[in-house]
């Protein structure tokens, strides 16, 4: 599957009411406004209270540890869902890290338990299975979770974190030089979870890898609803007007006028770390089945003609984007714009395909769009390395694109 991309940026509108944040468990409400498109629009952050840190998004960057061919090539670490349990959403957690040859749907298991009488330590699990393409491993991290985090690059802004020691156990050479008694060090960033809202953009004609973008650019809404199980996606996808595709062909059923929207099929799109992972099912004009995948990243955003970060996903001739995330962020860009963003969904860069029907393929990027004016949401308080997503063993692959 080729891949392709159309950026979802927000920031809050100062017309609609701007929420406190404390830790990353309380529930809030982010909204923003959307030009004249949408009214307010809203997004409600994990109802979690502090003992149940550390359940929710997180995204692992290892800062040391990592051998010399995982650094040459980009931070290793994983994209992971934590549950109330204990567990994590195995189908939902992506690797970053050369010891996994591919996580599918079920061999990268995450799990957690809280560790010493503080309450803020924990130790997070990471079980991989190779299925006998190369070596299994685990990786053990251990850190102290801090609401209020300063982010590298802009010590104004503070972030949930867990930072700490890690070791890797198994042959991990490809990617580790740890051992239990010479650990690496790590820092996960916390990221909220997406059960409500909305976000809207364009699917343009930027065209990535081996993909054909559409004939003309499309808006699109994504309607975000809380999923049937944490770490899942929900909702619907509208597209403005139906895209066409290799000079005039329609790709989307309509009623008269009107695109039919496409749903979101909770059991195959995820939010894990700092990915989001869309399927969005519907028909073609024919009635046969069409999907279009958003499968993308939280993200900060920023412009250059001259871009020199190896881990910058490009997504228009001068428009770059890094994970909002420490560690993967980049502290180097001018005025903050590599890490303002860090531990926040305020933009997320969607990667786009079309898969089926007779659009089969489609894709582009588009240039950068926004929720207009207000302020950045971040938790706490204010003054790419590819990534592989998990797929079941008869879908295509999914991956965070990386140069």
């Amino acid at each position: 599957m080729s891949l392709k991309s159309v950026l979802v940026e927000s920031t809050l509108e100062s017309e609609c009411s701007e929420p406190a944040y404390t830790n990353p468990g309380d529930t809030k409400i982010m909204k923003f406004k959307l030009g004249v498109v949408l009214a307010c629009a809203a997004f409600l952050l994990p109802a979690i209270t502090h003992a149940q840190v550390p359940v929710g998004r997180w995204e692992i960057v290892h800062t040391t540890g990592d051998s010399a061919v995982q650094t040459a090539m980009y931070p290793g670490g994983f994209s992971t869902f934590l549950r109330a349990d204990g567990s994590g959403d195995t189908y939902g957690t992506a690797s970053n890290s050369l010891c996994v040859i591919d996580d599918n749907s079920s061999n990268v298991v995450p799990s957690w338990i809280a560790v010493g009488t503080s309450g803020n330590d924990f130790q997070i699990t990471i079980a991989v299975d190779n299925l006998g393409a190369a070596p299994n491993v685990t990786f053990v991290y251990t850190g102290t979770y801090d609401a209020l985090t300063p982010i590298p690059g802009d010590t104004s802004v503070k972030i949930p974190t867990i930072t700490g020691t890690y070791y890797a156990t198994g042959n991990a050479s490809a990617c580790s030089d740890t051992t239990p008694t010479s650990t690496g060090n790590f820092v996960a960033t916390f990221l909220p979870t997406i059960v409500s809202g909305s976000s809207s953009g364009t699917l343009d004609g930027l065209t990535t890898n081996d993909g054909v973008a559409f004939d003309s650019p499309v808006g699109a809404t994504i309607a975000f609803s809380a999923p049937p199980v944490p770490g899942q996606i929900a909702g619907t996808v509208s597209l403005d007007s139906n895209p066409t595709f290799n000079s005039g062909t329609a790709c989307f059923a309509t009623t008269g006028s009107v695109v039919n929207p496409l749903t979101i099929d909770p059991s195959l799109s995820t939010q894990s770390g700092i990915l989001e992972t869309i399927y969005a099912v519907g028909q073609d004009p024919q009635g046969a089945p069409t999907t279009l995948v958003l499968n993308g990243f939280s993200a900060n955003v920023y412009t250059t003609s001259t871009n020199t970060n190896p881990y910058a996903d490009q997504i228009s001739s001068t428009g770059w984007a890094v994970a909002a995330a420490i560690g993967e962020d980049d502290p180097s860009v001018p005025g903050a714009a590599g890490v303002a963003l860090d531990g926040t969904n305020n933009t997320m860069v969607q990667f786009y395909d079309v898969i089926g029907g007779a659009c089969n393929n489609a894709g582009g990027a588009d240039a950068p769009f926004h929720f207009l004016s207000g302020t950045p949401v971040v938790h706490g308080h204010r003054k790419h390395h590819h990534k592989s997503a998990p797929r079941k063993h008869d879908e295509p692959v999914r991956a965070r694109p990386h140069k």
